[in-house]
């Protein structure tokens, strides 16, 4: 009897584990940076900076880059999108039957800012209506 339960047990667990692996099938929301007005600064913002830490090292000028520097990760910490930067990539599947329509897209509310916002790569962006 108990050599029974530990291979069904087994057997259970087994197919959980199966089960749980499998992918589920559903396209993605995606954003585009190029239609976020915040992505592209910080883009500007980096590019900038690298080019200003090539040239100049005097005291003054470490100093300020590692304000500049300081900002930027401040600036990057919270970005602010329109809704119309997000789009939505069908998977293989949907795709192949022809029929996928875009689901509405879903946010979350952030109450300390009044705003809502969607994670993408584990940093909020937060939309603008």
């Amino acid at each position: 009897m108990l050599s029974f339960t530990k291979k069904a047990a087994a057997a259970i667990l087994g197919a959980g584990f199966i089960l749980s692996a499998a992918p589920a099938f559903a396209g993605e929301w995606r954003l585009d940076r190029s239609r976020c007005a915040d992505t592209r600064e910080d883009r500007r913002d980096a590019r900038e900076s690298r080019r200003d830490e090539r040239y100049d090292y005097s005291r003054r000028d470490v100093r300020e880059d590692r304000y500049d520097r300081r900002e930027s990760r401040r600036d990057r910490a919270v970005t602010v999108c329109p809704r119309s930067a997000f789009y939505y990539a069908p998977d293989r599947y949907e795709r192949r039957r022809g029929d996928w329509r875009a689901p509405r897209l879903t946010f979350s509310y952030d109450r300390d800012r009044r705003q809502q916002y969607r994670t993408y790569n584990g940093v909020r962006v937060y939309i603008r209506a």
